[in-house]
């Protein structure tokens, strides 16, 4: 009676399909969860200091400005000056966000009508669905496959697209996009008038045997067509704090911005102060934990191999997407991976039916942890 028909599909998030028996397997063995992406690092104590030191300002308890205050605004602006050399204005580029992961379930019902066509890739995040559907939106998969480099096909973007999201770096499957790749469904949008949703959370954890990856705002043009998504989660190891912002077209962030007034207040000044001294201190900040993830990420790749098992990254993100041996599908093999080694994999058909044939391991755990877990690896047959 008092449940909403719009939940019926989205019952079970990506994850829990699998949590009854990792309880289960966690009475009689040591269980290495690498299922879920969560950085273990603390946040670093520069930006727990800013956050302290706010929190003695006069205004700090008061309501922030609805679009992000503007010392924040300015410092993304700087950040994304300096990082990807593209020029901002604070006031119609650039919106505050509570983590991206709200923004990017808000901005189907900011910008589709009941029955517009909204595209994302598959496997994928599971919010990008789920903000088209709840907006009334008509939600179309777009698969990524690997002979694709898991990158969009733009004959595959249906006709009547009005908002397309995409996810460069990508989870799962650590693809990066190319200039090229962006600029083809730059120009696809101009064509067919759709906006592009950019999703671009993992754009600083990268490997250093690759280039720093781009801005679909890099592209001549794409501020015409596009918006795109950055999260301080990963970047900064500040997942519990949400704090996040979108940039770009001016008409799309507006509409967003106009939706949250009825949604939020803000973001709480306090973290604000905080992600600027983040944002302003990037380059001290943000080497470190990247080439923390990525000695992790290489080591992994490394452990997998050696029992045979194909393991993927592109260079980017804090994941290992890796191909199952060929007489389990995806659920079986992380069942039998958790039950004989303690391991937790996420199945990645949680993402999406099309990826079957793999599984997405974190490497958002500690390193006696992930050493623990290649020691057993070895006592694997498969």
């Amino acid at each position: 009676m008092f449940r909403s028909e719009k939940l019926k599909n989205f019952d079970e998030y990506a994850f829990a399909s699998i949590s009854a028996l990792k309880n289960e397997v966690s009475k009689r063995m040591k269980v290495v969860d690498m299922g879920v992406g969560d950085p273990d690092i603390p946040t670093p104590k520069e930006i727990q200091g800013a956050l302290v030191a706010a929190l003695g300002d006069l205004n700090v308890n008061q309501y922030p400005d609805y679009q992000g205050d503007y010392f924040f605004r300015e410092a993304v602006a700087r950040f994304f000056l300096n990082r990807y050399k593209v020029k901002l204005d604070p006031e119609k580029n650039i919106l505050g966000l509570i983590g991206s992961k709200e923004g990017i379930f808000h901005l189907p019902l900011a910008i589709l009508n009941p029955g517009d066509v909204g595209a994302y890739t598959v496997p994928g995040y599971p919010v990008y669905r789920a903000g088209i559907a709840f907006a009334g939106g008509k939600p179309v998969e777009i698969p990524l496959r690997q002979e694709n480099k898991f990158l969009v096909d733009p004959d595959e973007i249906p006709e009547n697209t009005k908002l397309l999201f995409v996810n460069y770096p990508n989870n799962p499957t650590t693809a990066v996009a190319s200039e090229e790749f962006f600029k083809k469904i730059v120009s696809l949008a101009h064509e067919r008038n759709f906006l592009i949703a950019n999703d671009a959370a993992y754009s600083e954890i990268y490997l250093e045997k690759i280039s720093p990856p781009i801005s679909i705002l890099n592209i001549p043009g794409a501020m015409d067509v596009s918006v795109e998504f950055h999260s301080l989660s990963k970047t900064f190891c500040m997942t519990g704090w949400r704090i996040g912002f979108v940039v770009g077209n001016e008409e799309a962030i507006a509409s967003l911005s106009a939706l949250k007034k009825y949604i939020d207040s803000g973001l709480f000044r306090a973290i604000q102060q905080a992600g600027k001294n983040a944002l302003d201190n990037y380059w001290e900040i943000s080497p470190p934990i990247r080439k923390l993830f990525a000695r992790r990420v290489e080591k992994w790749c490394a452990a997998l191999e050696k029992i045979g098992i194909s393991a993927y990254n592109s260079g980017a993100t804090f994941y290992v997407w890796a191909e199952v041996p060929k007489k389990f599908n995806d659920e079986e093999f992380a069942k039998f991976l958790l039950e004989r080694t303690g391991i937790v994999a996420l199945p990645g058909s949680a993402m999406g039916d099309v990826s079957k044939k793999f599984v997405r391991f974190s490497m958002t755990l500690p390193d006696e942890q992930i050493k623990y877990a290649a020691e057993k690896l070895k006592k694997l047959s498969t």
